[in-house]
């Protein structure tokens, strides 16, 4: 898949079909309906879809206003009435060529970034006022932390190695102001802040007028960037108090909460970081299933159904083209990519503990059965393959092959949110002929769920989401009625039962029943293969946050794939 631009290319919008909308929404005759709302004398707050900053002649004077169009119609806005929310799912890796505009971070986030289509996220712009001999904006100041810079960053100018093109930028006294291009083009740029956080930027438009004369207006902006509340934070200058607005970003659900009714047992909540869905040895030598928390240098090792994972709602992302098989190009998906993405859980594959002279052939994980809203799939989407490993939008159970002593990553979907269940079992053959398996469930909390209410295992779980925190400590759990999508088959093999999970504490460092890992500390030296995808494409399903190339540094080897609907006779190779 070609990499994404930075700075969505200018669309041309004529002054006449701008100025009809404004004079419009000036007149009261905009269609209602727009999206956002105030609260009381609140601000309103834009999290998502299109808006314009138009420079506009009133009797005279120059006034700066928003062009609102993320509802149905436009509606024209005072910058002082306004808190623009850069959505969580706006954060991005940051590309080389942009480290000398946002500083020497890692990540950022940014409106008209690199991968705009891909997130459900405002698309800023601004257009000149028809008639003026040039519109000049100034960057006054700045408060926050953190870098402000609007730049243009297009494809054609990464694949070339040009450098962004800055326009302003709160660091560097050099770009504190630009001249708007001429004529009726809409200019996108690329608006990136590198810090959480409330950013306000003093804006100062000058024009001057066919005549010669020149007019000007300066507004504060104000701006909400990541998992801060935009509903908490006061519009302009933040000098006058508001009423607490209502939040007009999207919501992921209009269900009811359910009411708890009785306390959920102490599941350990993993909602960050690097995690293993691990085969290694235990009792015997068998092979036991459980899940590596944390680097493995400090792993803490707890048993899958123990455990609730949660997808924070930062993962939801637009679906690409590629990988229609999951929905329509353009609807939610909540995303875990194959590569690190900091404030997201990022799980992956290890048979680490079995080093290759202990296992004939290979190791084989399989998904039974899952209960859950919506479609989980598992894909390979790196550069050197696009193989879906698990779809449970054509059945289960699926099954794919794991080289033995390795360890890999690959990108996670669900479609809708809610709770899931995923029931893995996974087996391999010992050396001395030995067939071994261990299954058991996983929960997970997609999106704007809360993982506290979440039961580990293959407890109940609310059948619409709740508001969730990043995190929290376990109270309660809704009573309701678990959602199935699939039948639950009997996952054990034919020629071995599971073995028994153990007792380990969820909350403290842990050490395996029997055997550690062997591994190489890290590095992907064997990886998952399953069915082919069906579309051309070999680039990432979503790029949010993707390195170019192989997820690890390590060399890639892919075997031939066991896929869709394996006997459970066949796990254990």
């Amino acid at each position: 898949m070609s990499v994404l631009t930075h700075g969505r290319r200018a669309v041309a919008a004529t002054a006449a079909t701008l100025a009809a909308a404004l004079l419009a929404a000036a007149a009261g005759l905009v269609a209602a309906g727009s999206g956002t709302a105030h609260a009381g004398s609140g601000a309103v707050v834009l999290a998502q879809g299109d808006i314009d900053f138009v420079p506009q002649l009133a009797d005279g004077r120059l006034d700066l206003r928003i062009a609102d169009r993320t509802g149905n119609g436009t509606v024209v806005r005072e910058p002082s009435d306004v808190v623009l929310h850069v959505v969580p799912e706006a954060k991005e890796s940051i590309l080389s060529p942009v480290n000398p505009v946002l500083g020497d971070g890692l990540y950022g986030w940014f409106l008209n970034g690199r991968h705009a289509k891909d997130v459900f996220a405002l698309t800023p712009g601004w257009t000149g006022l028809a008639g003026a001999r040039s519109v000049e904006v100034a960057l006054d100041r700045t408060q926050g932390e953190g870098r402000f810079a609007l730049y243009t960053f297009t494809e054609e100018m990464e694949w070339s190695d040009q450098e962004p093109v800055q326009h302003l930028n709160s660091d560097e006294p050099t770009y504190r102001s630009f001249v708007l291009p001429q004529g009726t083009e809409r200019f996108a740029p690329t608006w990136g802040f590198a810090a959480e956080g409330v950013h306000r930027l003093t804006l100062t438009v000058s024009a001057t007028l066919a005549d010669g004369s020149k007019v000007s207006d300066t507004e504060t902006l104000a701006v909400a960037v990541g998992s801060t509340d935009p509903t908490q934070v006061r519009p302009g200058d933040g000098s006058t108090p508001t009423a607490t607005p209502t939040p007009t970003a999207t919501p992921s659900s209009s269900a009811p909460t359910p009411t708890p009714t009785a306390t959920a047992p102490a599941a350990y909540v993993i909602d960050d970081g690097h995690i293993d869905l691990a085969a290694r040895p235990g009792e015997g030598g068998k092979l036991a299933f459980q899940i590596k928390d944390g680097t493995l240098q400090n792993p803490r090792w707890h048993e899958p159904d123990d455990v609730v994972i949660h997808v924070r709602p930062a993962a939801k992302r637009r679906l690409s083209e590629a990988y229609a098989f999951l929905g329509a190009p353009g609807d939610p998906v909540w995303w875990l990519p194959s590569s690190q993405l900091a404030g997201l859980v990022w799980p992956g594959w290890s048979t680490e503990g079995f080093p290759a002279s202990q296992v004939r052939g290979r190791i084989t994980y399989r998904l039974d059965s899952l209960q859950g809203p919506g479609t989980l799939a598992v894909v390979n989407d790196n550069s050197m393959d696009s193989t879906v490993l698990i779809n449970s939008g054509d059945g289960l159970p699926d099954a794919f092959e794991h080289t033995a002593g390795s360890h890999s990553h690959s990108a996670w979907a669900f479609t809708k949110e809610g709770v899931y269940r995923t029931r893995f079992t996974v087996a391999a053959t010992l050396t001395d002929g030995t067939k071994t398996s261990d299954t058991a469930t996983i929960a997970w909390a997609v999106g704007a769920v809360d993982p506290a209410t979440v039961k580990p295992g293959q407890g109940t779980e609310p059948t619409a989401p709740t508001t969730a925190p990043s995190s929290g400590t376990p109270t309660t759990t809704p009573t309701t009625t678990p959602t199935a999508s699939q039948p639950e088959p009997d996952p054990s093999p034919s020629s071995s039962a599971p073995t028994p999970h153990g007792t380990d504490n969820p909350t403290a460092t842990e050490t395996p029943r029997t055997g550690g890992d062997s591994g190489n500390g890290g590095q992907v030296t064997g990886g998952p293969t399953g069915g082919r995808l069906a579309s051309t494409g070999a680039g990432a399903l979503l790029p949010v946050g993707l390195a170019i190339g192989a997820v690890c540094a390590g060399a890639v080897a892919f075997v031939a794939a066991r896929r869709r609907r394996s006997d459970p006779s066949d796990l254990a190779p």
